[in-house]
């Protein structure tokens, strides 16, 4: 894979990644206290992550070419990170749902 590949690939993970965390931040406002005191925990590791993934996606953007695939490496862990998160939070979802 080339480097304007990876980016382009990338880009579209944070992307998303972004879309998860609002889609988490929504499901707590609409939930009820006791879904909203399960789910924060979850939202503040997925923002944290996020933070983290854009950091390293600048950090991405101004490196030289030998230094793209260490970064690159970094922001697929923190990715990874973040779907796990994520899946974690989305449990509290469907018991949301049955209350």
């Amino acid at each position: 894979m080339n480097e304007k590949t990876v980016k382009e690939r990338i880009h579209a993970e944070l992307a998303n990644l972004q879309s998860i965390v609002d889609e988490v931040k929504l499901q707590m406002h609409l939930g009820a206290k006791e879904a909203q005191e399960k789910i924060q925990p979850h939202l503040e590791e997925l923002e944290q992550e996020l933070n983290k993934a854009k950091k390293k996606w600048e950090q991405f953007e101004n490196s030289s070419e030998n230094a793209w695939e260490e970064i690159q490496s970094g922001l697929s862990k923190s990715m990874k990170s973040m779907q796990q998160t994520f899946e974690k939070a989305k449990k509290h979802f469907s018991e949301q749902d049955k209350n």
